[in-house]
């Protein structure tokens, strides 16, 4: 079993439902992690190739933003009742002015 560290955040995580990541055309459903401005951290039930670029959307309080991102990072997790699972890390490519208040918002949260 995987043992989590314990959270330092003064208030609780914001929860992000819809998150997906678009890789080559083919939606991914994920579970986003973490955020900050440099990138994100998800957790997929499908892996994807290293140096992949695509695009995250979600939504966050009613205000949707998408980047286009490129995985730096894949590591597959201990199996949990059979379901493999998959940490990806990626970097943003670029984003905008937007944007980087989107992220900063939430991870004011």
């Amino acid at each position: 079993m995987r043992e989590t560290a314990p959270d330092r955040r003064r208030t609780p995580r914001a929860v992000i439902a819809d998150t997906e990541l678009s890789v080559l055309a083919f939606p991914i459903p994920v579970r986003l992690l973490d955020i900050s401005l440099s990138g994100v951290l998800l957790e997929a039930s499908h892996p994807v190739d290293l140096g992949s670029k695509g695009t995250l959307r979600f939504n966050f309080g009613g205000v949707p933003f998408s980047a286009d991102v490129q995985v730096e990072r894949v590591t597959p997790l201990a199996p949990a009742a059979g379901a493999s699972r998959f940490t990806i890390g990626a970097t943003f490519v670029a984003l905008s002015q937007q944007d980087q208040r989107v992220i900063e918002r939430f991870a004011d949260q």
